[in-house]
């Protein structure tokens, strides 16, 4: 198809017999009745002027081509003069003269003027034919005395010409029913009535020419006048039309400048071209926003307004220079542009938005017996092709306005006003009984260190592909939405019960499975979903809202993934709140403290460095467990801030030690938000220099999944704080990504066994075997071996035999205040530890980055992509 084709004319999709024919067997049994017109055997008024039929012929071609276009409630109607020669014809011609005249004069207009259809011209030719002979048949009924003039011939030839207007209407009423909808009883009334009396109107003037000539009037003047009187009223509703039009732009301007939306505007063209123009079929066609496609509206006859419809873009867009066109189809083009709309004849001008062809408009089939389209028609629809397309331009800012209104400029989703609309009508209706709703909300995991890193160029690079991501898994199940920032929000009325939303939950989660490559960086991301379901869990998107976003921080609180609200989540979210707010006074006023638990070698108990770790005493609460405050801190973006203080803490224990004979080492956690900060190696270095500390009395303990956001930015900050001096260990060895290729590249001098796996070694095979794996491994890379979790003598020495060194745990210390250090460390020892130098060569070398296979007595390294044998709580996974 290679436009917008006008639809057939109503549905015949039950009738058996197609209505063209029914048109067919109508026009033989009019075409019969017409050539029954012959027998009537009647003469003229001996002594009148006898026409010749080829006068008539003459006569009945100006009169059906020139018609007069009468303004009738705002409603333009053809008028046509034909009853004229018609009533002359009863008077004045033989009965087979008058009706070949008329038959002739109908063939030639209907044939060459119109440019009908075969099928039209055969139909309107028997129809004028059968008129004739209806006007025929009653006008010789009704004048008694034949063809003399009179009162009782004047009353029967008006009679006559009504009855030819009644056949006329009969028929052309029955012939739109087959093709159109039913129409009411009165309106068909209404035109059987006016096509009776409009004859009887213009056969008053056929009279007083007969009369005239009857009375011995010249032929010459009374043609000349009747002709001076039609072109005048021509003349005068050409002028009144042109006036009719100008109102009628006027009234286009005035509804396009309200037009609120490009629908409206493209109703208002449609209609204002149609009735400007006259014509039965309007379109309008614009580019789509794919290449050879287009999208159309169309108007017919009856005012029904159809589309949008996507349809190929016409080949006839040649016009973006040849400017207006008449299509008459003389080409196969334009035949097969007007055979697939169902139009004989079409104006087409182009839509110009923006100095470029977007479209066209056109207009097809004049009313009644109006011909084709005339240049100044062109014209015309040209200055509303104009009008046109100022207000598109216009309508589509305002749309795009509308649409930025309610959607994200970065991700093009729905925004938070958008998605609360669409929220609240769902939770309404899932209220009320109706279909039951989802409210999910996403989080991202490390976003925030992402953007502080990488710069907000990559932060909004990002945040577009998980947008893609999510609207691609959540397909048509659910609406999804960014809120703002890292935050994702999804509404769906699929999800009947707790399985399926679950489901629904576990695709959207399915995003962060591949890294994502954000300029030049594959990074893995995780996040946290909360879920609540209305109406079990509110009947008001802000109660559904409220809840999804509980367990959201539920989930965060925990592994991350995926939680389903439940009513016991409310107080530990308050709580959590609570704890965000009064932690963040905390930090500012220095109100949150350290306490030390020492490492020791585990050949003899001496004290080899302490881990520094975090407490706080809640004014109100008590002491809070540092899980439930770094939780906190993660969530309200404190971490950072609370990480600086401990080391600070730590650094200012760490120089009062260091005045002693024999300093320790401290050892600090890094929060994995500030190991994605890129100034992170200047930040310790300042925080060395302000408290006085060698860089080689620090120790910073990194986790495996810190590094696994970006590895590459992670690394090349470790090897700078390598660089400077400062230790650095792999704590919780075992229970994250454990490959050997990312351990490789780590510039770390030191692994800790997770805890998990050490206290587990007495009942399990497996965790022994682990334990026993990362100590060889550690040993064999040159790394100092820390063993967390040591409770009891038996672990001690089952980990001396293992050739781990060093050990930690409630065997030789809890966690004690800084103050009591110095009694622990005269009751055991400690290690000597000259200022500025590592304490044994491996550490040494390892500090340096010459650790060689002969002072390690090693076997050759692994081959990349490795994955060691730890039994890990989740599967393992090999950085890029």
């Amino acid at each position: 198809m290679s436009g917008c084709p006008r639809p057939l004319r109503g549905t015949a999709v039950s009738r058996e017999i197609p209505s063209s024919v029914k048109v067919l067997c109508l026009t033989v049994l009019l075409g019969i009745l017409a050539v029954g017109g012959t027998l009537i055997d009647a003469a003229p008024e001996p002594g009148a002027v006898v026409v010749p039929w080829w006068v008539f012929g003459a006569m009945f071609a100006v009169t059906e081509a020139f018609v007069l276009h009468l303004n009738v409630r705002g409603q333009t109607e053809s008028v046509s003069l034909a009853e004229i020669p018609l009533v002359m014809g009863l008077f004045l011609a033989f009965p087979e003269e008058l009706l070949a005249g008329r038959v002739t004069g109908g063939v030639l207009v209907f044939l060459l003027y119109h440019r009908q259809t075969l099928l039209k011209v055969a139909f309107n030719t028997a129809l004028v034919g059968a008129s004739t002979t209806a006007a025929l048949v009653v006008f010789h009924l009704l004048a008694a005395d034949g063809a003399s003039l009179g009162p009782r011939s004047w009353i029967a030839a008006l009679l006559a010409t009504a009855a030819a207007g009644l056949l006329d209407g009969v028929m052309l009423t029955l012939v739109v029913s087959w093709y159109d909808t039913p129409r009411p009883t009165r309106e068909i009334a209404g035109e059987l009535v006016q096509a009776s009396l409009v004859p009887v109107l213009v056969g008053i003037g056929g009279m007083v020419t007969v009369l005239a000539l009857d009375r011995g009037a010249a032929a010459l003047p009374l043609a000349v006048t009747g002709a001076a009187g039609i072109v005048g009223y021509r003349a005068f509703a050409a002028l009144a039309n042109r006036h009719a039009s100008l109102e009628r732009l006027y009234e286009l301007s005035d509804a396009l400048a309200v037009a609120p939306g490009s629908a409206d505007v493209l109703t208002s063209v449609l209609t204002q071209s149609a009735d400007l123009l006259r014509a039965e079929y309007t379109e309008v066609v614009l580019a789509g926003t794919e290449p050879g496609h287009a999208v159309c509206w169309s108007r017919h006859g009856g005012g029904r307004i159809e589309g949008p419809r996507d349809v190929e873009a016409p080949a006839t867009w040649s016009f973006a220079t040849s400017g207006v066109q008449i299509v008459l189809g003389s080409t196969a083009t334009e035949r097969a542009f007007l055979t697939d709309r169902g139009v004989g004849q079409a104006l087409l001008v182009p839509l110009r938005v923006d100095a470029e062809v977007s479209g066209h408009l056109l207009v097809a089939d004049r009313h009644g017996e109006e011909r084709g389209f005339a240049v100044s028609d062109g014209r015309l629809l040209e200055t509303v092709a104009n009008h046109a397309s100022i207000a598109l331009r216009n309508s589509r800012l305002i749309d795009r306005l509308h649409f930025e209104a309610r959607h994200d400029e970065l991700t093009g989703l729905p925004n938070r006003l958008d998605f609360r609309d669409a929220l609240d009508a769902a939770a309404k209706a899932a209220a009320s009984g109706d279909a039951p709703v989802a409210v999910m909300l996403l989080d991202f995991d490390g976003f925030k260190a992402i953007n502080d890193t990488l710069g907000h160029q990559a932060g909004d690079e990002l945040l577009r592909i998980i947008a893609e991501r999510l609207q691609r898994v959540s397909a048509s199940d659910a609406s999804v939405a960014r809120l703002g920032g890292d935050e994702f929000a999804v509404v769906s009325t699929t999800c009947t019960d707790e399985e399926s939303a679950m489901a629904l939950a576990g695709r959207l989660l399915s995003v962060f499975a591949e890294p994502v490559a954000v300029s030049g960086t594959r990074l893995r991301l995780g996040g946290s979903l909360g879920i609540s379901l209305g109406p079990q869990h509110g009947t008001t998107g802000s109660d559904l809202m409220r809840n999804a976003d509980i367990a959201m921080y539920a989930a965060k609180a925990g592994a991350g993934g995926a939680r389903l609200f439940s009513q016991d989540m409310v107080e530990v979210t308050a709580t959590a709140l609570t704890l965000a707010t009064d932690l963040r006074d905390a930090v500012e006023r220095s109100e949150v403290g350290i306490a030390v638990q020492p490492i020791v070698d585990l050949s003899d108990g001496r004290v080899h460095s302490v881990e520094v770790l975090a407490r706080w005493t809640h004014p109100d609460l008590g002491a809070v467990s540092p899980e439930a405050f770094f939780a906190a801190a993660e969530r309200s973006g404190q971490i950072v801030a609370l990480s600086a203080l401990i080391l600070d803490q730590a650094l200012e224990l760490c120089r009062e030690w260091h005045s002693s004979t024999n300093p320790l080492r401290v050892a600090v956690n890094l929060a994995p938000r500030w190991l994605a900060d890129i100034s992170l190696p200047e930040q310790i270095g300042l925080a060395l220099a302000r408290h006085s500390v060698p860089a080689d009395l620090l120790c910073l303990e990194i986790t495996e999944t810190s590094v696994i956001a970006d590895p590459r930015r992670a690394i090349t900050a470790l090897r700078r704080l390598r660089d400077m001096g400062v230790h650095l260990s792999v704590d919780d060895f075992g229970t994250g990504y454990s490959s050997l290729t990312y351990l490789s590249r780590l510039p770390v001098v030191q692994m800790k066994i997770d805890k998990s796996f050490v206290t587990r070694m007495h009942e399990s095979r497996r965790d022994r075997a682990i334990v026993h794996s990362i100590v060889d491994l550690g040993r064999n890379l040159g790394l100092e071996v820390v063993a967390e979790g040591v409770l009891d003598p038996g672990s001690r020495r089952a980990l001396q035999e293992m050739g781990c060194p060093l050990g930690q745990g409630y065997l030789f210390s809890q966690p004690m205040k800084p103050r009591e250090l110095p009694a622990f460390i005269a009751s055991r020892g400690s290690i000597d530890r000259r200022p500025g130098q590592p304490g044994t060569p491996i550490a040494r070398a390892a500090l340096t980055g010459e650790v060689t296979p002969e002072l390690l007595d090693r076997p050759p390294a692994p081959r990349e992509g490795d994955v060691m044998p730890t039994g890990l709580r989740r599967p393992p996974r090999v950085l890029p």
